[in-house]
């Protein structure tokens, strides 16, 4: 009756298969007639859905210092997309429908977001992203320049990060060690008559 092209392998059995177009939806009739008693007709609607695009929710991206990010999904050629949060906290899409939203979160939250692809009633494709925004490690301050006369070893005094860890390496200078590489403020032990120069990172 509607919905364009198809066949039926037989149209006068009642069970007959009918076969159409993937995406159509389809009023079909059957009619049942004798010669001298006119005809009783009903219809059936039948729709052939097609399932939705496969999901990609595009590479994982590890972003340090920012708060944002553009996503990159695939745009699904079958059905319409969406976005959510599986787990990080809180944030938000600049437009939760589109395959390249922007997603604002927390700095220094690591987030994964899921893009689904949905076409009912058929079954939904989804696909999870991470999105990393690690904090910028604390700029580093090694302390001030030191000439120690008669000794062979400084007291050094770096700053301790609040983002980070630190490590402290030697440049120049032949010889020398640190108490420990990891602390700001220990102690580096060198040879009398040398120049070093540290680094604190």
């Amino acid at each position: 009756v509607s919905g364009g092209s198809g066949t039926f392998s037989n149209t006068t059995s009642a069970t007959s298969t009918f076969t159409g177009t993937a995406g159509s939806s389809y009023v079909l009739s059957w009619t049942i007639s004798t010669t001298n008693c006119g005809a009783s007709s009903d219809n059936v609607s039948i729709s052939f859905p097609q399932n939705p695009s496969t999901a990609n929710a595009g590479l994982d991206q590890n972003l340090c210092g920012v708060n944002s990010a553009t996503l990159t999904a695939s745009v699904p050629s079958i059905g319409t997309g969406s976005w959510s949060i599986q787990s990080g906290g809180t944030g938000n899409f600049s437009n939760a429908a589109s395959a390249n939203s922007t997603f604002t979160g927390i700095a220094g939250n690591t987030y994964t977001l899921r893009w689904t692809v949905s076409n009912s009633p058929c079954t939904a494709s989804s696909d999870d992203v991470i999105i990393s925004f690690p904090l910028n490690p604390t700029v580093s301050a090694a302390g001030s320049d030191q000439e120690i006369c008669g000794i062979t070893s400084a007291t050094l005094a770096a700053n301790n990060p609040l983002t980070g860890t630190g490590s402290w390496s030697k440049i120049s200078g032949t010889g020398g060690s640190f108490v420990s590489t990891s602390n700001p403020t220990k102690i580096f032990n060198g040879t009398a008559g040398v120049v070093y120069i540290l680094r604190w990172t």
